[in-house]
């Protein structure tokens, strides 16, 4: 199993039907704006690849 990552998500606002704010990656505390939800999620997903190797649990792959 992958170790798990914290990030503190503070909404500023909510515009365009969507979210703007930061997050903070709370283990390297690294904090970035994001201006939507999509924005957000892809953030946190680059963490993942920056862990290195982390195992996709869908497929069984690294």
């Amino acid at each position: 199993m992958a170790d798990k990552s914290t990030f503190l998500v503070h909404i500023v606002s909510r515009r365009n039907s969507t979210w703007q704010g930061t997050v903070t990656w709370m283990e390297k505390k690294k904090t970035e704006n994001f201006r939507s939800m999509l924005e957000l999620i892809k953030m946190i997903d680059v963490t993942e690849d920056e862990k290195g190797g982390v195992q996709d649990e869908r497929k069984g792959e690294t």
